[in-house]
């Protein structure tokens, strides 16, 4: 092995699966310098993302409450009509959560009560992040993405102020490998009023944010834009057709890597992308496509990922499971029946492995 030069044994590592990679990190000191590099793991993630394999995962994740502890449960589906393999169970701390979609191969989750876990179901690793120092606020939601000039996946936490008449937020921001919270120079105007996640896009996170009038009610609404590597904060414009409209039957999501702005009207979802560029200042939305049925109302489902030709839902249509697919192109829905799901109250998101690990 000594007499391989390093550029072939960095080609020829870079091409394998990461649960492979995880068992040769122990085999020598050489493979283990090459996998725990840093740009070793950057690589290695953009590589396998190109693959068929990883486009078609999805991660399934479930929380089980038992007698003394509650346990989260990842599945790992890499074909659909499937059983569905439990990839990583973890003890966490009692209570219900909320699970983040994932974040180069890395899974945020977070409590009611204000706790925040990141892990990486491939390689077997969890870790609870530091409580935020925040005297006087309550926990509302949570963001999760990774910021590709410094390297790092971030936590964004909302909070706020306890008996405040209006949600004015606190925000804290923390990187993967800190051990403690940063605050962050919020302005009133971003209001948080639906307590979602914010989505996360092209090193943004977004949210919907409404104006209100001199009563306290919204009359208004944008969507608020935050900078994960700056950790600035800016509004954009929605497309002028829904301005005027009601903004809680819209929702943003992250589709094929882009932020979209789903309008819900009973038996059609249209959704819109955004092709805009925050560098010049330009806000530029596309209609992109619409789910139509034909008897039954698709607002309780929520669009969660798209490969180009289908559109994952996930959620209630009559008729139908919890998982369908819509065509775009034949305007036809496609139920997905995954075997070993122990409980009817899971999250589903797109997921591609990776070494990132879960640092704190």
């Amino acid at each position: 092995m000594s007499s391989i030069p390093s550029p072939i044994i960095f080609d020829i590592l870079i091409q394998l699966p990461v649960k492979s990679l995880a068992r040769f990190k122990s085999l020598n000191k050489l493979y283990c310098s090459f996998i725990t590099d840093p740009h070793f793991i950057y690589t290695q993630f953009n590589n396998g993302t190109g693959s068929a394999d990883d486009n078609n995962r999805l991660i399934l994740s479930y929380i089980e409450h038992r007698n003394l502890d509650t346990v989260i449960h990842f599945l790992a589906v890499r074909e659909i009509d499937e059983l569905a393999v439990v990839e990583y169970s973890a003890a966490i701390s009692f209570g219900s959560y909320h699970v983040l979609p994932s974040s180069y191969g890395l899974v945020c989750f977070f409590g009611l009560h204000g706790d925040v876990y990141v892990c990486n179901p491939t390689i077997k690793q969890i870790a609870r992040l530091p409580d935020i120092d925040a005297e006087g606020f309550l926990s509302l939601s949570c963001g999760f993405g990774f910021d590709e000039i410094s390297g790092k996946h971030k936590v964004i936490k909302f909070l706020e102020p306890v008996g405040a008449s209006v949600d004015d937020l606190g925000i804290g921001i923390i990187s993967m490998g800190d051990n403690h919270w940063r605050s962050i120079r919020y302005h009133p105007r971003f209001r948080f009023p639906n307590h979602e996640p914010p989505v996360f896009s092209g090193g943004f996170f977004y949210w919907i944010t409404w104006e209100v009038n001199p009563g306290g009610q919204p009359c208004s609404f944008s969507i608020a834009s935050f900078d994960i590597e700056k950790e600035t904060l800016e509004a954009i414009s929605p497309p002028e057709s829904v301005a005027e409209k009601n903004g809680y039957n819209l929702y943003l999501a992250e589709l094929g890597g882009e932020l979209c702005l789903v309008d819900v009207e009973r038996k059609r979802m249209d959704i819109w992308i955004f092709k805009g560029n925050h560098a010049e200042s330009e806000e530029n939305w596309v209609r992109g496509a619409s789910i139509v049925h034909e008897s039954e109302t698709v607002g309780a489902a929520r669009p969660v990922a798209f490969n180009g030709v289908e559109i994952l839902l996930h959620g209630f249509i009559r008729g139908l499971g919890q998982l369908n697919c819509y065509n775009v192109q034949t305007g036809c829905f496609r139920e997905l029946e995954i075997k070993g799901i122990a409980s009817q109250f899971f999250h589903v998101n797109h997921y591609a492995e990776s070494l990132f690990p879960v640092e704190l």
